[in-house]
């Protein structure tokens, strides 16, 4: 008979090159879903008579300044800001991040693009540490970590499927849903 003292309790973690990636994945993803819900709540929070995380910034150039006031004027603005919050909770949660990436690329892009090509800050390219940069390479790169998910889609020539395919999403729900509680 083992006695619970001699049992070694000890867990050990590989530190091989998969390991570190997924780590360093892991890391970015969190990262990058805490910075969409912090500046999503930022916009919103005075909505609601909450102090925002940081003012939203409407950009340091006459080119930008347009963007962004346009964006708020015709009400798109909401809807980034909106994508942003849903975005970053499932990327926080872990929970539809293939397409959580997918649907907080084309806000990472424009964040780039307003930071880069209309504020002109392209000495900035290369700096972590400078969100409007960061958030683009983040995003592609924890997309190309779930590239698996996306070469089904890559299919040559397609056709619609049938009205019954889409009770599969049902059943791809209650088959993760079983697969969790076990």
């Amino acid at each position: 008979m083992t006695n619970r003292k001699d049992v070694d309790d000890r867990i050990e973690l590989a530190l091989d090159a998969d390991t570190l990636w997924k780590g360093a994945v892991t890391l970015m993803r969190l990262f990058l879903g805490a910075w969409m819900v912090v500046s999503g709540y930022s916009y919103w929070a005075p909505h609601f008579g909450l102090l925002p995380a940081f003012p939203q910034p409407l950009g340091t150039l006459p080119a930008s300044n347009q963007m962004l006031v346009t964006l708020i004027d015709i009400g798109l603005f909401d809807f980034v800001k909106t994508i942003e919050i849903i975005g970053g909770l499932c990327l926080i949660f872990g929970i539809f991040v293939p397409a959580a990436v997918l649907l907080l690329l084309p806000v990472s892009a424009m964040v780039f693009y307003n930071a880069i090509f209309l504020n002109l800050r392209t000495d900035r390219l290369f700096n972590p540490t400078y969100m409007g940069v960061t958030c683009l390479y983040m995003n592609v790169i924890v997309a190309l970590s779930y590239v698996r998910y996306y070469v089904p889609m890559l299919s040559f020539r397609s056709e619609p499927g049938s009205v019954k395919d889409i009770g599969q999403i049902a059943h791809l729900i209650d088959t993760r849903s079983d697969r969790a509680n076990s």
